[in-house]
């Protein structure tokens, strides 16, 4: 940042300078050679009309039909009673045939599930459509 700032003063200084030689060099005008000098009239700049710019069209709006979606079955598809060493992750390998889907269980039973770590036998739990 230092060197940045002593390279704009060593170019403020040139430019300078440079300017102080070219003052020197330029004629002096005297008033009195002013006042002899004709004036000479300035044309007036010349006025381009330019038409006012015409509003772009509104395109028309379009209605889109409305979405359908089948209708949602809240209603759980079946019921299982948890059984002494059972775990979500069991429930869902007998009922599902995989380990993952023991999100659905818990979800579906957010409301009877404290822990999904600890099922308490005889609770039945509500199981969701694969």
């Amino acid at each position: 940042m230092r060197a940045l700032t002593w390279v704009m003063v060593v170019v403020v200084a040139f430019v300078a300078m440079g300017c102080a030689k070219k003052r020197e060099e330029l004629p002096q005008i005297e008033p009195a050679d002013v006042a002899a000098t004709p004036a000479v009239p300035t044309p007036a700049p010349a006025v381009i009309e330019t038409p006012a710019p015409t509003p772009a069209p509104v395109p028309a709006r379009v209605e889109k039909p409305p979405v359908t979606r089948p209708p949602v079955d809240l209603a759980p598809a079946s019921t299982y009673t948890v059984k002494k060493g059972d775990t979500l992750i069991s429930i869902s390998r007998n009922l599902y045939g995989d380990d993952r889907s023991w999100r659905k269980i818990y979800e579906a039973n957010k409301d009877k599930i404290g822990n999904p770590d600890k099922l308490k036998i005889g609770m039945v739990l509500a199981i969701p459509p694969k």
